[in-house]
């Protein structure tokens, strides 16, 4: 089974857990996703699933490739207008999904399991420092810093060398950045409405386009195994 699935953000809303918390969580449309191609490390190299998302008309086929449109053709499938290819190391977690089949939310993912959300944050524009990089900014009683307080300031050095280093943060260009949040949990899974409720913030706007992927720094053990640690460890 492959290990994530193309989403798109819905929004934000909070919900309540049997013991009365309320937990914050985004509203993720996850799937359903189609099986576009699998690769096999005998023939391509390395073991990989492509998904498919979003079918597109085929009076709009003519914007891809042809290449692109072939790929769909030998696959059986319709053509997707976002395509998203899961590498895996072992064969084994793929199963034996091949070309058209249909993956949804409720076979890939299941509550209190962690993730991996991946988007395009926010665009901003051009941004100064206090913005883009949480600089104070000048004083408003000094009597150097008239009409600039959010500006800069001096950024020379007085002596050789008399330049700007590298990797100075400078107003410039804020958001539209890739960023993967990791380790989110999964609180709820609707499989009726294809819907993933995360707890806490995902990056991007709403309806942006997202990929979410189990966590990579493993899933939280059961608290059977907790115990038995805890039991395990030497008492001082």
């Amino acid at each position: 089974m492959a290990t994530g699935l193309l989403a798109k953000k819905v929004g934000m809303t909070q919900i309540f857990t049997p013991e009365g918390d309320c937990v914050p969580v985004t509203v993720i449309e996850a799937g359903p996703c189609t099986v576009v191609r699998r690769k096999t490390a005998e023939k391509d190299g390395y073991d990989a699933v492509v998904l498919g998302w979003e079918t597109v008309d085929e009076k709009h086929a003519h914007r891809l490739t042809k290449a692109e449109v072939g790929v769909f053709k030998k696959a059986g499938t319709p053509i997707f207008r976002h395509v998203k290819e899961i590498r895996v190391k072992d064969a084994k977690l793929l199963g034996d999904l091949k070309a058209g089949d249909v993956l949804t939310v409720d076979k890939v993912f299941k509550p209190n399991q962690r993730i991996d959300v991946s988007g395009v944050t926010k665009g901003r524009g051009f941004a100064g420092v206090v913005k883009k990089w949480g600089m104070k900014g000048a004083a408003r009683d000094s009597s150097t810093s008239h009409e600039h307080h959010r500006h800069i300031g001096a950024i020379g050095q007085r002596k050789t060398p008399g330049k700007v280093w590298k990797g100075k943060h400078l107003p410039g260009h804020y958001g539209s950045d890739n960023v993967t949040i990791q380790n989110l949990t999964v609180v709820g899974v609707e499989a009726e409405k294809n819907l993933l409720l995360v707890s806490g913030a995902v990056p991007g706007h709403a309806d942006g386009v997202l990929f979410v992927n189990t966590a990579v720094k493993g899933q939280p053990r059961p608290k059977q195994k907790q115990e038995e640690r805890a039991r395990a460890k030497p008492k001082v």
